[in-house]
């Protein structure tokens, strides 16, 4: 067995039936986890960072389980959660696991030497968050999130300094990061588009934000006047190149 789709749920309750002879050849797996499957995959030691060392495509949803369950004194699953498939290049993960997790999200893909697309479809990431991940992760190309946020700021720096900060603290990192997949369709502000710029001041590859169709034309008008200001005009060649990438 090569691929595993049980997006939808899987049918067997904790019978682990379909993971059976399949670790050395499963390539793509998505699976909604219940608590009660999770566990039984966790006693049987299918969860483990070495169980599927072919595994290319994780995408590991939430069911409504899973919340009602307390993982306070059992960091370690969710942790052995986050570790499954560390040789992946493709992986999507719900919020909830990231948030359960005993880690910072930027901490929490250490070992995803390979990870290439990182989807976090239902989270909300700070900018500084986005550029420590991007920066752990030299290969990543491309990330799937609700739009990122300034805040919180950094200690002691304002608006004004965010330039600066970034030029010197960040840049650069990610040489490979090419494209953001805004997964909310809003950006909304100035602020909102801000996250972008400096971002592409740190990350050289970055050209392309996909957004909703119907969010495009007012993000791109809201890029172009963000960059025609004092703050960002100097670097105008750079920022234009977000321009004309915005998928149709």
């Amino acid at each position: 067995l090569r691929r595993l789709d049980c997006g939808g749920g899987y049918p067997f309750g904790t019978d682990l039936i379909l993971f059976r002879g399949n670790a050395a050849t499963l390539k793509i797996l998505q699976l909604t986890l219940t608590h009660d499957l999770a566990l039984a995959l966790l006693r049987r030691n299918v969860f483990t960072p070495a169980s599927h060392p072919k595994l290319k495509c994780v995408m590991l949803m939430l069911h409504s389980s899973m919340r009602s369950a307390n993982y306070t004194d059992n960091p370690e699953i969710i942790q052995l959660i986050m570790d499954f498939g560390p040789g992946a290049a493709i992986k999507r993960i719900s919020q909830w696991f990231i948030d359960q997790a005993p880690l910072p999200v930027f901490s929490l893909f250490g070992k995803h030497d390979n990870l290439q697309v990182l989807a976090l479809p239902d989270m909300r990431l700070s900018l500084w968050d986005s550029m420590t991940l991007i920066k752990s992760l030299p290969l990543l190309l491309d990330l799937h999130s609700k739009a990122p946020t300034l805040d919180p700021m950094p200690a002691g720096i304002t608006k004004r300094g965010l330039v600066k900060y970034v030029c010197s603290n960040y840049s650069p990192i990610g040489t490979r990061f090419r494209g953001w997949h805004i997964e909310d369709g809003y950006v909304g502000n100035v602020d909102g588009v801000k996250p972008f710029l400096l971002l592409a001041l740190a990350c050289p590859n970055f050209d392309y934000v996909a957004v909703f169709h119907f969010t495009r034309e007012a993000f791109s008008e809201l890029l172009e006047k963000t960059i025609d200001t004092a703050t960002y005009k100097k670097y105008a060649p750079r920022l234009r190149r977000l321009l004309p990438h915005i998928p149709e």
